[in-house]
């Protein structure tokens, strides 16, 4: 009896802890057979943060033909998989894909669910469920991938995005328009590209503020803004896909982000609110909601972020949850997903 338990014990030490999934473009398979990420990349670090933790990890590249995945990630038998990827096969839009084949599979995992996933990638339907929270929205409507162009009053300068995008896809300066002219412009340029609904909402003046959170009873971390330095013509006015992913242009406009300096009452407002978006839109074990913050001190969501970047410099501050240790967090997140596996 105790020679059999020893050797469980050592069989148990051996399994695999963590398979940290990720996109199949976040690396590449090396002649000894492991998938190594690119280096500096968030997977690089989620990895080495996770294996500094004494957790035997091993990295798993979602193949859109999935039987490789499928075999891989049975073979490992993880007791968790931290789920990294955004995408398949390119299209972020099918990252819900992803976590229900993980629950087909009946392997635990860290972040949002199907359900959630579906819900924050909705930019109208979280619109309408935030609002129903008492939470403000801006003003919107949706154009249909065919047919005419119609505003329904709403009043202008307006954002145009598509409506299941992410990380700012195809927002860029003119997806600011402001007029009606405008509006049909910016729509026949996205319908070359895009082949699904538009939203457009009314652009609400006033600060970015990025919130995160952490845990399923969740922590709200300090607010985040978006500075932009250096006004004049040509300007950024909003968080375009440039603005996010070209250091140059930022260099250039003086952008930063900074831990917010917020009232105690705008605090706590931000708070509640924060907390009501996550919990209503199923979010798990972390996330992030957006926020435009008008001069009069009015709150108004924009979207919320299921899987935001853990990357541990994300938007330049050094800070992946600000007050939060790097290592701390993703600590956190393991054991919330743990802790919900437990009770299935």
């Amino acid at each position: 009896m105790a020679r059999k338990r020893i050797r469980k014990s050592h069989a148990d030490d051996a399994r695999c802890d963590i398979a940290l999934l990720v996109d199949a473009e976040a690396g590449e398979r090396r002649t000894s057979g492991f998938f190594v990420p690119e280096r500096s990349s968030v997977e690089a670090y989620v990895c080495a943060a996770l294996r500094a933790q004494r957790l035997n990890v091993t990295v798993v590249p979602f193949d859109a033909v999935v039987e490789p995945t499928i075999t891989e990630l049975r073979e490992l038998n993880p007791r968790l998989v931290f789920n990294l990827t955004e995408c398949v096969d390119g299209d972020r839009s099918q990252d819900a894909a992803i976590a229900g084949l993980l629950d087909l599979l009946q392997l635990p995992y860290t972040g949002t669910g199907l359900s959630g996933l579906r819900l924050a990638r909705d930019k109208a339907l979280s619109k309408h469920i935030v609002a129903d929270l008492g939470v403000g929205v801006p003003r919107h409507f949706i154009i249909p991938p065919r047919g005419p162009v119609r505003n329904p009053r709403v009043p202008y300068p307006l954002i145009v995005k598509p409506q299941f995008g992410d990380g700012s896809d195809e927002v860029r300066v003119n997806s600011l328009v402001k007029n009606e002219r405008e509006l049909v412009q910016r729509v026949r340029i996205l319908r070359k590209r895009v082949a699904a609904p538009l939203i457009c909402e009314e652009f609400i003046e006033g600060r970015d503020l990025y919130v995160a959170l952490l845990g399923n009873a969740p922590a709200v971390m300090p607010g985040i803004e978006l500075v932009i330095g250096r006004k004049g013509r040509g300007a950024p006015e909003f968080a375009s896909y440039k603005l996010k992913n070209d250091g140059a242009y930022r260099n250039r406009w003086r952008v930063r982000w900074r831990v917010a300096k917020l009232s105690r009452n705008l605090r706590r407002d931000v708070e509640s609110a924060s907390r009501a978006i996550f919990h209503a839109l199923k979010l798990r074990d972390y996330g992030r909601v957006d926020y435009r913050l008008t001069p009069d001190g009015r709150l108004v969501f924009l979207e919320a972020n299921a899987n935001p970047d853990l990357h541990p410099h994300a938007m330049g501050n050094h800070v992946c949850f600000p007050g939060v240790p790097y290592a701390d967090a993703l600590r956190r997140i393991v054991a919330e997903a743990q802790a919900r596996g437990r009770k299935k």
